[in-house]
């Protein structure tokens, strides 16, 4: 069940791109658990007014919610975008910028996995969106963007899922909004494992959850199947 904000932050900063002053995000942050609602032992929800809420209370059904869902975390992205951008051009230290994208997941109550997966985004995007007349290019693209900005990234990855989240969303991007990437799978892979924003151990576990998925979901698998190889051999000559 996902939490309900009701007042908790000003409604303006959830619809703008506008920088949060740094005095209200520090505030912000330190009283986030005055403002969020607290579950009840019986699972019930009680918000920041003291309004009671249940679980029968929702309007429409599941697929409504999911739907709603859904399109929280487009918005919730198309913010992070905006932000991270804002971060880019007008050289934001990487600490107000995570202050910032984490003002943005309590307003929309994400987590941090979400955050994570939206930076990534964003930051392959621009380096879609950079100039390049070649594949090399583009990889150096992405190479800098992520040089840059892995603290950021790295801020919002907390354990091996998290980092996981990270691939599936590359492997997303590839397929659908950044095809160009495709080709360079198993070397941006390799670039966000040598710059530690993923371990060996996340990447070694997505290849064996995807050892059993269907032919037509093992394409990245199967271009990463060298990097995959290397990584397993150094792991058993560190066992031995």
């Amino acid at each position: 069940m996902r939490l309900i904000f009701e007042g908790a932050y000003d409604e303006e900063w959830r619809h703008s791109v506008a920088p949060i002053p740094t005095d209200k995000l520090v505030k912000l942050m330190l009283d986030k658990d005055e403002d969020e609602e607290l579950l009840t032992q019986d699972g019930n929800v009680i918000s920041a007014s003291r309004e009671l809420k249940t679980d029968s209370d929702g309007n429409g059904s599941e697929d409504d919610d999911n739907e709603d869902s859904r399109d929280d975390y487009v918005s919730f992205e198309k913010e992070v975008e905006a932000t991270f951008l804002r971060a880019v051009h007008e050289n934001v230290k990487v600490d107000l910028a995570v202050l910032e994208v984490n003002a943005l997941r309590l307003s929309y109550n994400m987590a941090s996995v979400d955050c994570g997966g939206a930076i990534f985004y964003s930051m392959m995007k621009l380096a879609v969106e950079s100039p390049h007349n070649s594949a090399s290019e583009l990889h150096r693209n992405a190479a800098d963007i992520v040089t840059t900005w892995q603290k950021l990234l790295k801020s919002f990855l907390h354990d091996i899922d998290e980092e996981i989240e990270v691939i599936l969303k590359f492997e997303e991007m590839c397929l659908e909004s950044a095809k160009e990437f495709a080709a360079l799978f198993p070397q941006i892979l390799h670039l966000l494992y040598d710059k530690e924003i993923l371990q060996e151990d996340a990447i070694l576990r997505w290849a064996d959850e995807k050892e059993g998925a269907d032919e037509s979901d093992k394409v990245f698998l199967k271009r990463s199947e060298k990097f995959i190889q290397w990584l397993r051999e150094a792991e058993e000559e560190e066992d031995e």
